[in-house]
């Protein structure tokens, strides 16, 4: 008789899970919601299945597997949900900044045995002087900058001073 109790319970206990599920929102008040397994569709093409739940007619679905049904990346930042394209938060260092200007200039730089230094910084970027260092003088071969959050190069023309992506 006790493991029929047992039983009668545990299969009403997961028949309320499966149906319906009460849950809590910060001020406390209680909510009814059902949870339901869905399929998602991209162009017509099963991509994934998630779990999802059902509040007064609407259908929440987590985000993650909706992003990668579409080949996004996702990420939640403080109070910020980034889809796609992430935002960088940090800043490059200063080797990082020159490792990049190089991987531009590596045929030249190999070639002419070229140098470089930080000629300048500011919040937003690195000033670069890449330059080849003879001993009774020193010949400039171009000066360069790199974006901090963005690690764009760009070559800086010393006549016009016009700036180009690179």
């Amino acid at each position: 008789m006790k493991d029929k109790l047992k039983g009668l319970l545990l299969g009403l206990l997961m028949g309320s899970m499966a149906t319906g599920v009460t849950a809590f929102a910060a001020s406390g008040t209680s909510i009814q919601v059902v949870w339901k397994n869905i399929s998602l569709y991209m162009d017509g093409t099963k991509t994934k299945s998630a779990e999802a739940f059902i509040y007064k007619g609407t259908t929440y679905v987590p985000i993650r597997p909706v992003s990668e049904s579409i080949g996004k990346d996702v990420a939640l930042q403080g109070s910020d949900l980034y889809i796609g394209k992430q935002p960088v938060t940090t800043a490059i260092s200063e080797d990082k900044a020159m490792e990049l200007v190089y991987q531009k200039i590596k045929k030249d730089a190999d070639k002419y045995h070229l140098k470089m230094m930080i000629d300048s910084a500011d919040d937003k970027e690195y000033s670069i002087h890449v330059f080849e260092d003879y001993p009774d003088h020193i010949a400039t071969y171009g000066w360069y900058s790199v974006t901090k959050t963005t690690a764009k190069v760009y070559h800086e023309d010393m006549i016009t001073g016009e700036r180009k992506e690179l």
